[in-house]
């Protein structure tokens, strides 16, 4: 009984996830792009035309890959399509399984490692394709029949956690190069730090998170987890899981039945006998180390902080970038000891902050208004002087900006949408571009910083050979390696008194090391124990920013007491669990002998392949809201991801009644544009007296029966709206216009003496919705400041039933509360409708909670929620729930409605006016149920209602599958 309870828990989530995958898109690239495509033995790739030449040198990586990164999971997958977003400034990657494709943003960002990153992306997500492969090939066929590619989906996401998925492609990328994360210390520090001062969390925790602790995201854990059960039990360990998951999918916990099988331990007990060995490694190799003696300048703080990009003032003083969890990221002065607030940004880019003097300068995420793969890195520059802020853009990617001594222009890196890189000089003035400047070779620029005197700029350099430190002279214009590639990861250089201060990890950790730029000797500056970063030098002081399991603090040395240790002493570190996953290998991919083969491209017409028609299931699936009712379903969405159908079949056994579904959404254009139509036999059940008279004319009987009315009903809806984003500065704002028509006719059947009746109604609906709001912290429940407004007119088109008119406006306000992440939302919502008929617009606004609606002509509905975390338990009960945090909300609702009281025909009678008030709390558990990925939030409302001295208590449930 409770095995059967527990698959069919997992089978409602599995479902639930069908809708998700149905309609799951990363965005919408910009109409005006021309799509072209190519096709390998084992890709196909679509991509802008103007990236035809970078297509190509694609492909031929791609199929280099292919040759080896299937080899430890023991299967060659089929083919899949690729397609390139370059229009958009994040670098990321992704593979999605209904429809099945890849999804690569091929612009590299500040903090890559020693690889270039197409090589980097292709490995990784080369891997997803392995492994959802291999789950699909393995099912029966009867399941891949019924459900289509959802089928896979659907096992992977209820049986497989995402710290494998990712950690074995982490895994992977280490053993099929020459670097990997898995050979980069600032990615491994995380973990190392955690063990060593904090001890080893429990393994639900470290795989599904916490509220209280930060713990290393799934790519790091996954790296340690799945790379060390992999090294120790053999490079199949993994494949044997994947092959169990996909031939068994029904079966319970399918995950430790085969571990078990091949190591004799649960996922549970490797995790606890692996990560002791780690612990007792990274102990050892830390008290090894003559660490350097420092002091920390920023204060403890309640949660995990960071403090980044670390610039000095003076002596006493320095700027940096904090963030925390329970915080934005600001801005922050350090001076004697005293911490103050500078300036609040917007989403600062990765590696793009820097201080000259009075002037602070970062590049700043900007969206397109609709498009969401054509984002923007805007420069900007705040003057701390007189507070006053400039902002420039360009038609290319900016990053990584510096301005000049004497403060007339800035350096940038930047890419154009075929990814040739330069370093670039704007003037500070009019932003009009002073030089521009690249390598033969393309090598990849990052954080670019100026010589005192500003005739030279240093950077970082990347080839095909690894990173080196460079420099070019303005005044030729002359590019110059000053150090020879290396694998390992240089960083963030920082030029003073004739030398040039950089992270290195040369020794196994993220240390500060310089160069003599006269001399060129190189040295070793600080001996840390997990990681240092982002060196500034003031006349005697070294200061970075020193990573410890609580995050980046600000860290000073004095240049007297530096460690000084000659980098010809140091060997590049070893790497010992990255050596043995890439003996398990077939061998580091050499990208320096890819093929020049050039593929065949032609035009990729967005009509032509508008349906994909990926998955079906024998169930009706609401992709709006995830419900799961008897009918069947059909799914396709096009994989440019802007055409969206849904077909189906849903039958409601209470009415005895089928409704025939097609729901059709394109995104392609400005406007979003979607159409549902409706087909339904309806069967509704009344009670008729039967009389029987005598042939005199006398009531001699009577009977009940109970019969049926038939009727057809056709919906029509067509919805047009424009989602408008216009995120500044460190408020995201959203502005939607739509507008709606909605058709019904209903034909009922003559029946059992009914006459027969035709009726039908119409309508339109204008809307606009609007949101400010203050970014939220991770700990935020709702946002600090914010407003919401929604205002809605509905009316009836003549022909057809009057439904009337309704007019509404909700508004919601949120304040910060009493303390951190406590919060007070404050709503009000009016409607009025106008109209003499029962039927009419169904409510907008809310009601108080403990209360159904009421028929109205006009209500006042006001609400106010005080919104606070409880606590943060990260308890496990039992394996069926964790629980992270317990939050509550205390409210207090009202309303004054005006309703019509009709008389027993149905006619008007008059007005009548009714007050409605609620007050009670929520409390809230947040939390996973079964290690199911997706959080979960489940608790109780209870409300009182003073006018009726009644108490009202429901269940509350809600499943985040937007967190994934």
């Amino acid at each position: 009984m409770r095995l059967k309870v527990v698959l069919v828990f997992l089978s409602l989530l599995m479902f639930s996830g069908f809708a998700k995958a149905q309609y799951f898109s990363t965005g919408e690239d910009p109409a005006h792009i021309k799509w072209r495509e190519l096709r390998t033995t084992n890709f196909q790739i679509i991509f802008p035309e103007e990236y035809e030449d970078k297509a190509q040198e694609m492909a031929n990586i791609f199929e280099r890959v292919y040759e080896y990164g299937y080899h430890t999971l023991d299967h060659a997958p089929r083919k899949i399509s690729v397609i390139l977003h370059t229009h958009a400034v994040k670098s990321n990657g992704l593979v999605a399984w209904s429809p099945k494709r890849m999804e690569l943003f091929p612009t590299p960002n500040q903090r890559i490692y020693a690889q270039d990153w197409i090589e980097q992306l292709a490995i990784h997500e080369f891997r997803h394709v392995v492994q959802m492969d291999k789950v699909q090939t393995e099912m029966p066929f009867i399941l891949k029949a019924i459900f289509g590619e959802q089928a896979a989906a659907a096992v992977v996401g209820a049986y497989l956690p995402f710290w494998f998925l990712e950690g074995d492609a982490v895994t992977t990328e280490t053993a099929l190069s020459k670097v990997g994360r898995g050979r980069t210390s600032s990615f491994l520090m995380e973990n190392k730090a955690l063990a060593v001062e904090k001890g080893n969390f429990s393994f639900s925790k470290m795989t599904l998170g916490s509220y209280n602790e930060y713990i290393p995201n799934r790519y790091k854990f996954g790296y340690w987890f799945v790379g060390g059960v992999r090294a120790k039990y053999g490079d199949k360990t993994w494949s044997d899981v994947l092959t169990e998951i996909g031939n068994k999918p029904l079966s319970f916990s399918p995950l430790n039945r085969s571990l078990r099988k091949t190591t004799g331990k649960t996922k549970e007990t490797l995790y606890q006998d692996i990560f002791d060995e780690y612990l007792q490694k990274w102990t050892n190799e830390i008290r090894s180390l003559d660490l350097t003696d420092h002091q920390t300048l920023s204060s403890d703080n309640k949660t995990y902080t960071n403090y980044k990009y670390v610039s000095e003032l003076s002596d006493s003083s320095v700027i940096a970038y904090k963030t925390s969890r329970d915080d934005i990221g600001r801005f922050v002065l350090l001076e004697n000891g005293k911490e103050s607030v500078i300036y609040t940004p917007g989403t600062v880019a990765t590696e793009s902050f820097s201080v000259t003097d009075d002037y602070l300068i970062w590049a700043e995420s900007r969206p397109d208004p609709r498009w969401t793969h054509a984002d923007k890195y805007v420069i900007v520059i705040y003057n701390m002087k007189d507070k006053t802020k400039q902002v420039f853009q360009s038609e290319n990617k900016l990053f990584s900006p510096s301005i000049s001594p004497n403060k007339n222009s800035y350096v940038v890196v930047e890419t154009d949408y075929i990814n040739n890189y330069f370093i670039s000089i704007y003037s500070l003035k009019d932003n009009d571009l002073i030089g521009k400047y690249s390598t033969d070779s393309n090598d990849f620029f990052l954080t670019p910083n100026w010589s005192e005197d500003g005739r030279t700029i240093f950077f970082i350099g990347l080839s095909d050979q690894g990173k080196y430190l460079g420099e070019l002279e303005l005044g030729s214009g002359t590019l110059t390696q000053l150090t020879a590639p290396v694998f390992y990861d240089i960083r963030n250089p920082e030029f003073s008194n004739g030398k040039l201060y950089y992270t290195s990890s040369k020794t196994g950790i993220d240390n500060i090391f310089s160069m003599d730029l006269e001399s060129g000797e190189i040295k070793q500056k600080t001996s840390v124990a997990f990681g240092a970063d982002y060196a500034s030098v003031s006349d005697s002081k070294l200061f970075f920013s020193n990573y410890s399991s609580d995050g980046y603090s600000i860290a000073e040395l004095p240049l007297s007491q530096t460690l000084d240790k000659s980098d010809s002493e140091i060997e590049p570190y070893e790497y010992e669990l990255a050596n043995k996953l890439a003996e398990q290998e077939k061998g580091i991919v050499n990208f320096s002998t890819v093929d020049s083969l050039k593929y065949q491209t032609k035009p990729y017409r967005k009509l032509a392949h508008a349906f994909n028609f990926h998955s079906w299931a024998p169930v009706y699936i609401n992709v709006n809201d995830y419900e799961v009712k008897p009918g069947i379903s059909f799914m396709s969405q096009n994989k440019l991801g802007t055409f969206n159908t849904n077909l189906g079949y849903e039958y409601n056994n209470t009415e005895e009644a089928g409704t025939y579904k097609a729901e059709i959404e394109y995104s392609g254009l400005y406007p979003i544009i979607s159409t549902e139509l409706g087909y339904t036999n309806r069967k509704i059940s009344y009670f008729r007296i039967n009389q029987y008279y005598n042939s005199s004319g006398n009531l001699v009987g009577t009977d009940t029966l109970i019969n049926k009315l038939s009727s057809d009903e056709i919906n029509i809806d067509v919805d047009v709206r424009v989602p408008l984003y216009f995120n500044s500065g460190k408020y995201n704002q959203v502005f939607q216009p739509e507008i709606k028509y909605s058709y019904l006719k209903i034909i009922a059947d003559k029946n059992v003496g009914l006459d027969q009746s035709e009726g039908s109604l119409s309508y339109l609906l204008y809307r606009l919705y609007f949101i400010n709001s203050i970014r939220r912290s991770e700990l935020d429940i709702i946002p600090d400041w914010g407003q919401e407004i929604d205002i809605r007119y509905q009316h009836s088109i003549r022909k057809g039933w009057d439904i009337g008119v309704l007019k509404s406006i909700e508004t919601n306000l949120f304040f910060p509360g009493l303390k951190s992440n406590h919060g007070i939302k404050i709503y009000n919502g009016y409607q009025e409708k106008e109209t003499d008929n029962i039927l009419t617009f169904g409510d907008v606004v809310s009601y108080p909670r403990g209360f159904n609606s009421f028929l109205n002509n006009e209500i006042y509905s006001f609400g106010v929620d005080y919104v606070m975390p409880l606590c943060y338990p990260d308890l496990n009960l039992g394996k069926l729930i964790y629980l992270k945090r317990l939050r509550a909300s205390f409210f207090y609702d009202y309303a004054k409605l005006t309703t019509q009281i009709r008389n027993e025909d149905g006619s008007p009678k008059g007005l009548l006016k009714a007050r409605l008030e609620s007050f009670g709390t929520e409390i809230i558990g947040d939390g996973h149920i079964l290690r199911f990925v997706a959080p979960v939030s489940m608790g109780i409302r209870a409300a009182y209602m003073p006018t009726f001295q009644d108490f009202s208590f429901e269940l509350l449930f809600s499943i985040d599958f937007n967190s994934i």
